[in-house]
């Protein structure tokens, strides 16, 4: 028995360590004390750092944050709830309870990518080769560089996910249904664009299934894998109900979910359901850009590519006797890129050797998965094109629930990374099995390495003449450089494009002449395994190096150092005033995370802000609409001085947290609301939608000089005011205006609030001395969160079933 269990255990042991090393090996400077620095991740932490604040100071989640965009939901920002906490458990045990950011990612890849193969029936040993091929994928690299934490998630946690549903399938219940009702809940919420690319995927896998089942006349198996598999599915995500319960709400508000209501012709996101076509197909793959998946360099890699001194553009700067120092800086980042994309971190490169054994997987795998992975590889790779295939993306994008709501639709080849690989490792499976005879498996690798070793030969040979190495979007640069410098450019992109090509082809020709002496029985599999690795490891190992590399990692010091206070904010925070918000003007205000750090912004950063908010800034605050700023309690401008750089500017006429108006204007629609921004002064006047009319037919504002109201307590979810009038009067608060959540109450009795001026919040306020408090209280998270509760619950019964049935197979069969 001891024996058995050793057998069973020694290659899942094997993988853990091998994963680590290369975890480790590939993130070396964090031995060093260094840590991953990731620019998309400062963003997040300029915009979550009001929230992170307040959770560790109260241990309470705000759920609204007012350091962006004058206040927003912080849902999509940086929220844990209670089920989150219940399921951290599983996040540490995924990865051996280790932390480090950049050692967490790609052993979670490997760690679930090897589970999705096992799923598969591959061999334990090839897995760790497969899990090795899907993990180095450059884009799933590309992301950790970036940043986009939350995609790197969702992919380590759906492959289990996938897993789950295939073993659920093959009749391994407990394990697959495990599986699924974990994954579901760590993944599916953390990035949806990509948890909803894999749903597709699995879609299509259900359709191999039914036929399967068909064709076996095993109905009943097909209904018990289906409502195991849903009902599991069902209790996974239920973990994050309450979560989706209120991004639903927000999502409708939003500029993903909801249209505005002003019809703003030049605005190209304005649509009924969600983003525009226009604006979510910005980048898209073109159609000869698919060959990245087997040429990295095809495209010229990225656009801020860096070269050696080996490289010919290095070599013919310094003969042009540029200085050395110089030409170094220069090649740090160079746009090599010349596709139509706006610009990319690198491209989606799969790998040649991986190509090589998908196409040898279409000649030798058999059976709906085949199929199922074929399928699932063309549609991913059809619809990364976006605007370059437009039929069919029209067809998705109009008429398949949510997919509208997602921009970057090339970041749909994740799919294409997964599915290619699968494949391939399956027909490796095949010649293991010897399920073939060895003529029809010689030709098959035949076929496929001259495909494949013969398109990227046909390139390196012919490609200089088929393109012409630049794009529309290189005028403004070659035209600021002298004609020779810019020729260099042209030519460098090309030596990459051929220099790629010959890799490819040489590691295509190395894997296929491997697997043809396996089948001539010149060595064992186990050898055959170790060769594929290195050759896999070798070539894809220094694509990724390209583009997430040591120069990723920096010291501890550097990395906080971002977010070093600077001299205008120490001065604006030295003001007295708890609460009021700030214009950086000294960049794009609309693309700044960093200000939101330790102030309140005007601007900010996020892909989703609510929808209102966008139309004010296209109608408003972007053609310097200072009343509007004023409403918005913009107490600080930031501005460029010649001499010092950044300094703050008092901006005087902010109306401040909160005032009082003698009149309200009712207008009929929403775009006479937000015209009338034009046209008002708010200090004194507001304007409300008549939807909202029933809340001042009755009520008659007199002006009063004496009336007062002032903010005496901040919270990000709770403001506390205290008002004196003589008589009663409508407040006017410069605080976003948000259907959802909010609360208001006078001396600890609810009172009904509505909404003002396009975005604030507007409440009558009684004659006399008050107590007003806004409390931010959305039901749907605080009601959801049982359910989400209840299903974690579900989920840790479910795993000790599971773990103690099989732990008596695995020590008493």
């Amino acid at each position: 028995m001891k024996k058995k269990v050793l057998k069973d255990l020694l290659p899942i042991l094997s993988a853990l360590v091998i994963f680590v090393i290369i975890a480790v090996i590939y993130c070396s400077p964090i031995l060093e004390g260094k840590v991953l620095y990731q620019s998309d991740i400062k963003g997040f932490e300029g915009v979550s750092k009001e929230i992170v604040d307040f959770r560790k100071d109260t241990g309470e989640e705000p759920y609204w944050t007012n350091s962006l965009f004058s206040g927003m939901p912080a849902y999509q920002i940086s929220i844990v709830t209670t089920a989150d906490k219940m399921l951290a458990p599983f996040i540490k045990i995924f990865h051996l309870g280790i932390s480090t950011r950049a050692f967490t990612f790609i052993f979670g890849y490997l760690l679930g990518f090897f589970i999705l193969l096992r799923s598969f029936k591959v061999n334990r040993w090839m897995s760790i080769v497969g899990a090795i091929a899907i993990t180095f994928s450059s884009y799933f690299f590309i992301i950790i560089a970036a940043g986009h934490n939350s995609k790197v998630s969702t992919i380590a946690y759906m492959a289990p996910l996938i897993a789950g549903f295939i073993l659920t399938f093959r009749k391994k219940y407990l394990i697959g249904a495990s599986l699924v009702m974990v994954f579901s809940a760590l993944g599916v919420f953390r990035h949806p664009q990509m948890a909803y690319y894999y749903m597709m995927m699995i879609g299509i896998f259900m359709l191999a299934e039914i036929y399967i089942h068909i064709k076996e006349k095993r109905i009943k198996d097909l209904l018990i894998g289906i409502a195991i598999f849903c009902v599991s599915m069902f209790i996974g995500v239920g973990t994050n109900y309450g979560k989706y319960k209120a991004n639903l709400e927000y999502l409708s508000e939003t500029m993903r979910g909801g249209h505005s209501e002003i019809e703003a012709d030049y605005d190209v996101k304005n649509n009924s359901s969600g983003l525009s076509l226009e604006y979510a197909t910005q980048w898209s793959y073109s159609i000869s850009e698919t060959m990245t998946l087997m040429i990295p360099n095809f495209y010229g890699g990225s656009s801020h590519y860096k070269l050696d001194e080996s490289s010919k553009l290095y070599q013919t700067m310094v003969d042009k006797g540029v200085p050395r120092q110089n030409v170094k800086d220069f090649c740090k980042s160079l746009p090599m890129y010349w596709g139509d994309q706006p610009f990319t971190s690198g491209p989606v490169y799969v790998g040649a050797i991986i190509c090589f054994l998908f196409v040898l997987g279409l000649f030798i795998v058999k059976g709906p998965y085949k199929w199922a992975l074929l399928a699932a590889t063309v549609f991913s790779i059809l619809l990364s094109w976006g605007h370059n295939f437009m039929g069919l993306t029209r067809l998705f994008f109009d008429y398949f629930p949510m997919y509208d709501k997602f921009r970057a639709v090339s970041s749909i080849l994740v799919v294409a990374e997964v599915t290619m690989p699968l494949l391939g490792f399956l027909a490796i499976r095949e010649i293991m099995n010897k399920s073939l005879p060895k003529d029809i498996i010689k030709k098959s690798i035949y076929y496929s390495c001259g495909i494949t070793a013969g398109i990227c030969l046909f390139f390196a040979v012919f490609g200089k003449s088929l393109f012409g190495f630049s794009s529309a979007g290189d005028a403004q640069m070659m035209s600021q450089l002298p004609e020779w410098l810019s020729g260099a450019i042209i030519s460098q992109r090309a030596t990459l494009f051929v220099s790629d090509s010959l890799r490819s082809a040489a590691f295509i020709v190395l894997a296929a002449c491997v697997l043809l002496l396996f089948v001539k029985d010149k060595f064992k599999f186990g050898v055959l395994a170790a060769i594929m690795g290195v050759l896999i490891f070798a070539d894809m190992w220094v694509v990724d190096k390209r583009f997430f590399n040591d120069d990723n990692f920096v010291t501890k010091k550097d990395n906080s150092g971002y977010f070093a206070m600077k001299p205008y904010e120490e001065q604006i925070l030295a003001d007295p005033d708890p609460y009021f918000r700030v214009f950086n003007l000294t960049q794009n205000p609309f693309n700044d995370a960093r200000s939101s750090y330790y102030l309140k912004s005007i601007g900010g950063y996020h892909g989703a802000k609510l929808r209102r908010y966008q139309d004010l800034i296209d109608r408003h605050i972007s053609k310097n609409n200072y009343d509007v700023l004023n409403m918005l309690n913009t107490k600080y401008f930031v501005v460029n001085d010649k001499a010092s750089g950044p300094v703050p500017r008092l901006n005087p006429n902010a109306l401040g947290n909160a005032w009082f108006v003698d009149s309200i204007m009712v207008v009929d629609t929403p775009i006479e609301e937000c015209d009338a921004l034009d046209v008002i002064d708010p200090a004194v006047v507001a304007v409300t939608d008549k939807k909202f009319a029933s809340y001042i037919e009755d009520f008659n504002n007199v002006h009063d000089p004496s009336a007062t109201i002032r903010l005496t307590k901040y919270a990000p979810n709770a403001l506390e005011y205290v008002s004196e009038t003589a008589t009663a009067k409508t407040a006017v608060f410069s605080e976003i205006y948000y259907p959802y959540g909010w609360e208001a109450y006078i001396d600890g009795q609810p009172a009904e609030h509505f909404r003002v001026n396009y975005v604030l919040r507007a409440l009558n306020v009684p004659a006399g001395t008050h107590d007003i408090r806004f409390e931010f209280k959305p039901k749907s998270i605080i009601n959801g969160g049982k359910i989400s509760i209840a299903c974690v619950i579900l989920i840790y019964l479910m795993v000790a079933v599971t773990i103690g049935v099989e732990a008596k197979k695995l020590f008493f069969s």
